[in-house]
């Protein structure tokens, strides 16, 4: 009898799975496109948040497709480019709400602005946030975009609202089902209360958690208030604006961190990565009364989950302080 080698038999079988398992692995590899809305102004978490998500993106996790400010400060936008500019992104698309709006000040975004360089040279001259995302979204793969919010909500509303136009036929609601994964949500307080980013503008979310057309997942104020950021800082070098935006807020001391736990959620924890760091709520509702108030509804249909404490607040602290800590490349 003679034998046969069977061994060439298999090898266009294993070539096959060698190349699906070398796909899976590519496609597992990336980066989460991400639209970044912030109002930059009146607390200094934002800066951390915004440094996290350079962090991520310089890492490779996170692809920047556009930024937003939900605050009408002046100020606001040119510190936000002067971070994007020391961050080696001074392209970054950046909008602002043109409609109704909020402005509330800053203890560091004016000097930032003034001390460090940056693309954008006046709030005048940036376009209409909800423009920007209407055009971020129509570019994008469907269902691909994670949109997080770490200010009011203004700019969401906005989004909600806008008709089809020479970006895209689509309306924002149309736009948003089609292309946006999740909003991840800096906001509110659960399972109730009242959180600053929800009632500062209610109308506007009332309109855009009400009536959002993707799924929201939100970190609320009891996620980030205790978990205390900020005093690691001053080992980074003095020409740092986030060291200087820190030092000028609260003479680089810890300061809560509500809005890195969005940014960090939304980059790390969408896909099961951060399972040991919180747990996420059975499925519902959150409803904001025209107070600005929050509460929560329980419906096994619902698109709305927020995060659970788990893991220590100090073991948090230290994970996000170490991606605050980065440097550009």
């Amino acid at each position: 009898m003679v034998r046969m080698n069977r061994l060439p038999l298999f090898r266009p079988v294993l070539v096959v799975l060698l190349l699906v398992v070398m796909t899976a692995a590519t496609e597992a590899a990336q980066p989460i496109p991400v639209i970044f809305d912030t109002d930059m102004s009146s607390d200094v978490d934002d800066v951390g948040a915004a440094t996290i998500l350079h962090a991520l993106a310089d890492s490779g996790e996170a692809k920047i497709l556009a930024m937003g400010l939900s605050d009408k400060y002046p100020e606001s936008a040119l510190c936000l480019s002067a971070i994007n500019s020391y961050f080696g992104r001074p392209d970054i698309p950046i909008g602002v709400p043109k409609g109704d709006g909020i402005s509330t000040g800053s203890k560091y975004a004016a000097t930032i602005a003034s001390e460090y360089p940056r693309n954008v040279t006046s709030w005048e001259e940036l376009p209409e946030a909800a423009d920007v995302y209407r055009k971020t979204l129509a570019e994008a793969k469907d269902g691909s975009v994670v949109m997080i919010s770490v200010g009011f909500t203004t700019n969401f509303a906005t989004l909600l609202q806008s008709k089809g136009d020479d970006i895209s036929p689509l309306s924002g609601a149309e736009l948003i089902r089609k292309k946006v994964r999740v909003w991840v949500c800096m906001g509110g307080k659960f399972p109730s209360g009242k959180e600053w980013n929800v009632y500062r503008h209610a109308a506007a979310s009332q309109t855009a958690i009400g009536g959002f057309t993707a799924p929201i997942l939100f970190s609320g104020f009891e996620i980030g208030q205790p978990i205390g950021t900020g005093l690691g800082l001053k080992a980074l070098p003095t020409t740092s604006p986030v060291r200087r935006a820190y030092e000028l807020y609260n003479g680089l001391n810890n300061r809560s961190s509500w809005d890195q736990t969005a940014v960090l959620y939304a980059v790390r924890g969408l896909d099961g990565g951060l399972a040991n760091m919180w747990d996420i709520s059975a499925p519902g509702r959150c409803t904001v009364q025209a107070d600005g108030n929050n509460g929560w509804q329980a419906d096994p249909k619902g698109t709305h989950t927020y995060l659970i404490k788990k893991m220590p607040n100090e073991d948090v602290a230290q994970e996000l302080e170490k991606l605050m800590m980065h440097q550009p490349k």
